[in-house]
């Protein structure tokens, strides 16, 4: 409708024409139609002004419905635009829809005020209801753009609710009305002029109806327009929203298409990860972003547990699942948390590691091993024939390689140290971009150096930041005996060096110790029924080598700076993966040494998928009680060994004692304090409602809390923290400032009943729960580590 009409008669002339116009069109078309015409141009044929606003008021009273209804479905809006009298006009329903996008897009502008004009005519309950009834689509619509449901763990304070669909829309209307109204009263006045421009269809200068065309072109500028208005924050608060709604509607409808079984393996926490290569910000559901908090958390778990492979039958293809065995074998995925103090952001970014072995997995239907013992204990689904085919090296594929057990941080390889490394038990580096997570290459021990010899090495490479030296030990085992090499690769050698090496028996060694003048190695008495034979022909470490309860544990103390075997300790028979710290002291010329002992390698043996995918059954994990090894006199025990010729049977015994009663595993310290003294330890454990929920003999399952010990007065009172069906990863410390608990702890815990994961930051000394921030997907549950980088 033109809004500049000023002459009279002019006005009068169009709308005699309108009106002519439109009873030639209904008596073409019907009876039906040509009344409607007569009801358009009749108010400016009456003489009597008061029976014509009666006679107008009355009857917009009685059509108020279908009034609202079609001022709803045109939505009356200015233009100028000449409509096709050839031209169909489109159906109301499409121009419904229109009105859709138009109620969500403005949906956070300011309602303007109800005319009184208006309000005379439709109660404000009716002009409710009979929205509603217009705008059936406008529900499902905008549900999808809705807030996503609240999560438990969210803080409580909740945004003021927003304006209903049914508001929008009347918003819309009366905006609408109040400017059709202001623009007729100035060329015919009256409120019979008026009444019919805000409840009439939007009319062009010649009288006719506005195309559905023009229609959806001032819709679009509507939108266009609100767009603008709208703070960007707020749409991409709205569009989170939004993702997290449909993500969770998705996943909610893949659990209940999901049998019994399957459920229970995704609650366990060892179901398949998704990687997000691209960094996403996290959303925080309680507290608020630790001051001064600022660099990267690495975390490093499995990633692929199942990997699904086709097998061709004569008249079908069937589908089958290949399953690692044992959780310490499964594929890894690498997780990155960074932190910004100055946008107080957490950003999350994350990476499968090993897609091409994943990939090969599904070309030989299982595991085609390149050394013997790479598996803990897993079936490969291989004859005995696929040891004959030669295997490809370690340098062929950047993801070829399992490098799943431990992370080293900036360590010198291959003439870069600003690199993340992860590492294996068969001597496999892979070399990592730390910013977007992309394997560089994998590489072996002997490709950095040729003196490394040996196919079995230690995952938990020792850091010396002061020197700036990571160790590690590599086993080369023979058909008679292994011998034990201690490397060093150093920033000032990057191609390393031999420190010292020794002749024992094969076994596994997950960790060992360093001090500032001494690597201190213990060596777990294993027996191979066939000695070298039965390693060599097998895929699987722990088919191959047996613990033996008969045999003592030999600690092998090495000089750093004389590169040779100082002496040997002996120890009753125990088993440890981790070792916590070592202190060299000088008074006494001593090191202690303090780990976490098991009676056997059982914990190895019960990290079997199947057994941890059933937490119904309550399947135990052997517990761990956090020991100290004194090794005392080294200086004088060094000389007695070099008298004896290394007899072991003359060894020194290595004094031992309880630190800590409660039962922990992946213990970490304030990494300042690394071998020197310390008091705190931060560990997984296991929460007392476990404790007491489980069956008479069985020691402890998975671990579900986090503690905080004293390890110099075990009659301190401990710090927990823990949540109801949670299940924590590795404690990671990030220090504040000189005082050894003044910092955060950092883990990544799973919910076991919402299928998700969450970051936890606690405040170290009083363990305050700080942040929790809700992770894009679910971590698997781990034995799995961390670091943290500045």
């Amino acid at each position: 409708m033109t809004a500049g009409i000023t002459d009279s008669g002019a006005v009068q002339n169009g709308q005699k024409a309108t009106m002519n116009t439109a009873k030639k069109a209904n008596r073409r078309e019907g009876s039906g139609r040509e009344s409607s015409a007569e009801a358009v141009a009749q108010p400016e044929e009456k003489p009597d002004t008061s029976a014509t606003e009666n006679a107008s008021s009355q009857s917009a009273v009685d059509n108020a419905p279908s009034k609202v209804s079609t001022e709803i479905k045109s939505a009356s809006l200015h233009s100028t635009e000449e409509a096709d009298p050839n031209t169909e006009q489109e159906r109301p329903e499409t121009l419904g829809g229109e009105l859709v996008d138009d109620v969500s897009s403005i949906a956070d502008e300011p309602m303007p005020a109800v005319s009184a004009d208006v309000q005379s005519v439709v109660s404000p309950g009716e002009t409710d209801r009979l929205i509603q009834s217009q705008l059936s689509p406008v529900t499902s619509r905008t549900s999808s753009k809705a807030p996503a449901a609240s999560h438990p763990l969210e803080s409580h304070e909740q945004a003021p609710p927003g304006p209903s669909p049914a508001t929008m829309a009347s918003a819309i209307l009366m905006r609408d009305s109040d400017t059709v109204r202001a623009s007729g009263s100035g060329a015919a006045g009256g409120s019979g002029e008026s009444e019919r421009t805000a409840f009439s269809t939007p009319m062009q200068a010649s009288g006719s109806p506005l195309s559905s065309t023009s229609m959806r072109a001032l819709y679009t500028g509507i939108s266009e327009a609100t767009d603008d208005e709208e703070d960007s924050e707020d749409r991409q608060r709205r569009l989170f929203r939004a993702a997290e709604r449909r993500r969770l509607d998705k996943e909610q409808m893949q659990q209940n298409n999901m049998s019994s079984d399957e459920l229970e393996i995704l609650r366990s926490g060892l179901s398949n990860a998704r990687e997000f290569v691209k960094p996403s910000e996290l959303r925080i559901l309680n507290g608020a972003f630790p001051d001064g908090l600022r660099g990267s958390l690495f975390l490093l778990g499995p990633g692929q547990i199942d990997i699904k492979y086709n097998v061709q039958r004569e008249l079908e293809q069937a589908t089958r699942v290949f399953t690692y065995g044992n959780i310490m074998d499964a594929l890894p995925l690498l997780t990155k948390i960074s932190f910004d103090p100055a946008a107080k952001t957490i950003t999350h970014r994350s990476r499968l590691l090993a897609k091409q072995a994943a990939g090969r997995i599904q070309m030989e239907h299982g595991v085609n091993t390149k050394v013997p013992g790479a598996l803990y204990l897993t079936n490969t689904n291989q004859s005995v024939l696929s040891k004959f085919i030669p295997k490809a090296s370690h340098q062929a594929m950047p993801e070829g390689e399992c490098c799943s057990q431990d992370i080293q941080l900036f360590m010198p390889l291959q003439g870069s140290s600003q690199n993340i490394v992860c590492t294996n038990h068969v001597g496999a580096l892979q070399n990592i971009d730390p910013v977007d997570l992309r394997p560089r290459s994998t590489v072996e021990y002997k490709s950095v150096n040729r003196a490394f010899k040996g196919t079995l090495s230690c995952p938990h490479m020792q850091h010396d930041s002061n020197a700036r030296e990571h160790f590690t030990v590599i086993q080369d085992v023979g058909f008679r005996s292994t011998t034990f090499s201690v490397i060093c690769i150093s920033e000032a050698q990057p191609e390393g060096y031999v420190v010292a090496s020794f002749t024992a028996q094969a076994s596994i060694v997950h960790s060992f110790a360093i001090t500032q003048d001494y690597v201190v190695v213990p060596v777990y008495p294993y027996d191979s029924p066939l000695g070298g034979i039965s390693y060599r022909w097998s895929d699987s470490l722990l088919e191959t080598l047996s613990f033996d309860h008969s045999q003592p544990v030999l600690f092998y103390v090495i000089s750093r700076e004389y590169r040779r075997v100082q002496c040997v300790y002996r120890a009753p028979t125990f088993f440890a993966l981790h070792q916590i710290n070592a202190v060299q002291e000088t008074a006494t010329d001593s090191v202690a040494i303090d780990m976490v002992t098991y009676e056997d390698d059982a914990i190895l043996r019960r990290l079997q998928t199947s057994n941890l995918r059933k937490p119904s059954s309550a399947f135990p994990v052997p517990a761990g009680v956090v020991r100290r090894f004194q090794l005392n006199g080294i200086t004088m025990e060094a000389s007695r060994y070099a008298s004896t010729k290394g007899n072991i049977s003359l060894a020194p015994p290595a004094h031992s004692r309880i630190l800590l009663n409660e039962q922990v595993e992946l213990c970490q310290i304030n990494p300042m304090l690394a071998m020197y003294p310390y008091t705190f330890v931060y560990a997984l454990g296991h929460s007392e409602i476990l404790r007491k929920q489980l069956r008479p003999g069985i020691e402890g399952a998975l671990y579900d809390c986090i503690v905080k010990l004293n390890v110099n007065d075990s009659s301190a009172p401990s710090l927990i923290w823990s949540r109801a069906h949670c299940y924590p990863s590795e404690p990671v410390f990030v220090p504040k400032n000189d005082q050894e608990d003044d910092g955060y702890i950092l883990s990544v815990f799973f919910d076991s009943m919402r299928i998700t994961s969450c970051l936890v930051v606690l405040d170290a000394a009083t363990f305050k729960e700080l942040l929790i921030a809700q992770l894009p997907t679910a971590i698997p549950v781990s034995f799995g580590h961390g670091k943290f980088a500045i």
